[in-house]
């Protein structure tokens, strides 16, 4: 064992004890689950934020119509009775919240993953998870609801939601851990790719064309109005409008440019790293691996959160 040990390069032993199956574990592993859980929670946000927004980019295009055409009204309501974009909603707070609690749901799934992998005595229910079983209990219900109110989206999210909270519930009161690790891994992993699946459906069928599409639109209103009107235009009032074409062109290549996306995609990296690490009988090579592929999730997180923080950045006077 301890020429074992030495061959390791920095891994004290330990350490190496600690992951070797049979062998208690001091509780290393969870730095990367640590890691993974502070990245979910900030994906959570930033596709929370991008959703959100969508509805003030719909009702700032919805005005830029009627800025750049005279012969257009601003009215709550359109021909046929329906919302306009100035008072209707693509995603309701309840729609976008929705969505994020079955990210939250991610996380819970892959926390108590990592931890029956992880320790020797996976332990009961956490304190503070009884009331987010809870809100997370009634989320399929929730998205079956939103589904009859319009969300185009939601009816799709209750079967793989619905089935993955009665998975991790069971895992908190499953007695043997090995039994309860093999149905996460079994039942749990097919219902968290399906909710991936999901989101990232809503970001490239949905919002990233809709949203690339308006923005495209509105730098092309300014530069008809230009083209259009430039000869009547005062030198302050030109200098005006083109500053305006400027920030439309930024905020165009900004979205062509950022690829929130990528969120939905590298939440499925990291849960396939916890799923490789379940299945690895906690070896080091695993454990080692799974720090790795954590510290890769954060950083894309990081970068893709930023992107999406640049795009719903408030234009500057």
């Amino acid at each position: 064992m301890r020429g074992w040990a030495r061959a390791v390069p920095g891994a004290s032993l330990a350490f190496v004890l600690a992951l070797l199956p049979g062998c208690k574990t001091p509780g290393s592993y969870r730095e990367p689950v640590a890691q993974f859980q502070k990245g979910n929670t900030e994906a959570s946000a930033a596709l929370g934020q991008y959703y959100s927004e969508l509805n003030r980019f719909e009702r700032d295009l919805y005005l830029d119509e009627r800025l750049y055409d005279a012969g257009l009204e601003v009215l709550a309501t359109d021909a046929a009775g329906q919302p306009t974009a100035l008072v209707g909603k693509l995603f309701s707070p309840e729609s976008i919240q929705a969505r994020m609690d079955a990210i939250a749901l991610l996380g819970v799934y892959a926390e108590r993953l990592a931890t029956l992998a992880g320790a020797e005595n996976a332990g009961k229910l956490p304190e503070g998870a009884t009331a987010l079983g809870t809100q997370l209990g009634a989320l399929g219900q929730k998205l079956q609801t939103l589904a009859g109110k319009g969300d185009a989206t939601a009816s799709k999210y209750v079967e793989p939601v619905t089935t993955l909270v009665g998975v991790v519930g069971s895992l908190f009161l499953e007695s043997r851990q090995g039994q309860a690790l093999q149905k996460a891994i079994e039942q749990g992993s097919p219902q968290v790719n399906a909710i991936i699946d999901l989101l990232e459906r809503d970001m490239v069928e949905v919002l990233g064309p809709q949203r690339l599409t308006g923005a495209k639109q509105a730098l092309a209103s300014r530069v008809m109005f230009y083209n259009l009107h430039r000869d009547k235009l005062s030198l302050a009032e030109r200098r005006a409008v083109l500053d305006d074409i400027r920030r439309a062109s930024d905020d165009y290549e900004a979205l062509v440019v950022a690829n929130p996306v990528e969120l939905a995609r590298a939440l499925r990296d990291a849960h396939e790293a916890l799923l490789h690490f379940a299945r690895s009988e906690r070896k080091l090579e695993s454990f080692e691996e799974l720090s790795a592929a954590m510290q890769s999730f954060q950083g894309r997180v990081d970068t893709a959160a930023a992107a999406v923080q640049r795009i719903n950045a408030p234009p500057k006077e």
